[in-house]
């Protein structure tokens, strides 16, 4: 703790430090006296020893009665003092120390030569120990191993090294045939799935071949199918004006045959032989032929001189 953040407080004491005269001497001692009493603080203590001093020196001591001072402190047996009192000729104060505690380190004790004794034989025990331990344990395998164990462990090694050559060449062979065996699986797969493909594209075109042919089909019978009403009318048509014709022909054979009787009374015997007027035999075959559409197939009308009169 610093000494200039000491608390000082106004005490009965009084010490004159520049009193000339008979009383010059015991004021000196007195502020000695003070000064040992200061220093003896185990409060103080924890000060450093360079601000006690520059404190010291500040008060009025000279370095010789300092030097004093510190010397009784050290050799005095006061182990705290709650206060110190100190006169300085500006006044009188009193300086109270904080409440931490230091206890000083107790003196090194005096070695004689029975503690060098007991250490010298201490340390030559464990150099020895030491060194058993180091030759027993170390020592045998820092030394070089002997002509029988140098072959014995050269051809174990040796043996180790053939080994571990021998199956590594095992594994190489291994893994050359399971690389040739995957290399063909790979092949097999490929050419299963060209094969695949190659099915895949045939299928693709024979559905798309069938899907062309239904759909023509399916054009071809849409085509018939709007196409059939209009050739049943058309050949219903044709029937009809067939029809209307065969008829027209009739009709003008029947006012042949009117036109015809008259002429001929005297022999009514061949017009008895006529018989019932028949159709002609290519009036028949022309009526079965299918008219083409707008007109119709006629041929010239001619009398048969075998059925007609004369």
């Amino acid at each position: 703790m610093p000494v200039e953040h000491l608390k000082c407080e106004p005490v009965t004491t009084t010490l004159s430090s520049s009193v000339p005269g008979a009383h010059a001497m015991s004021d000196r001692k007195e502020l000695v006296k003070n000064a040992v009493e200061f220093l003896s603080d185990p409060k103080i203590q924890a000060a450093p020893l360079t601000k006690r001093i520059s404190f010291l020196e500040s008060k009025g001591l000279t370095n010789a009665e300092i030097e004093g001072a510190i010397s009784q402190s050290a050799s005095s047996s006061t182990a705290s003092r709650p206060t110190s009192v100190y006169s300085t000729p500006q006044g009188q104060f009193a300086f109270q120390a904080p409440s931490t505690t230091m206890i000083a380190p107790p003196p090194i004790p005096q070695r004689d030569w029975r503690d060098y004794f007991i250490m010298a034989l201490v340390s030559g025990g464990l150099v020895y120990g030491l060194t058993a331990l180091a030759r027993k344990y170390v020592m045998p395998h820092l030394q070089p191993p002997s002509e029988d164990a140098f072959e014995s462990t050269t051809s174990q090694l040796t043996a180790q090294f053939d080994e571990a050559a021998t199956l590594l060449k095992q594994i190489q062979e291994d893994t050359v045939n399971a690389r040739d065996a995957v290399q063909q699986q790979q092949q097999a797969v490929e050419s299963a799935v060209e094969q695949v493909k190659n099915v895949v594209s045939e299928l693709r075109i024979g559905e798309e071949k069938s899907q062309n042919e239904i759909r023509e089909i399916r054009s071809e019978v849409d085509i018939i199918r709007d196409m059939l009403p209009k050739m049943i009318e058309a050949n219903r048509e044709a029937q009809i004006h067939a029809l209307s014709d065969l008829q027209q022909e009739l009709k003008s054979l029947k006012a042949l045959l009117v036109t015809r009787r008259p002429e001929s009374p005297s022999t009514p015997g061949s017009i008895l032989n006529l018989g019932r007027p028949s159709i002609p035999a290519w009036q028949l075959s022309g009526g079965s032929e299918a008219p083409t559409p707008g007109g119709s197939s006629k041929a010239p009308v001619s009398e048969n001189p075998s059925t007609m009169g004369p």
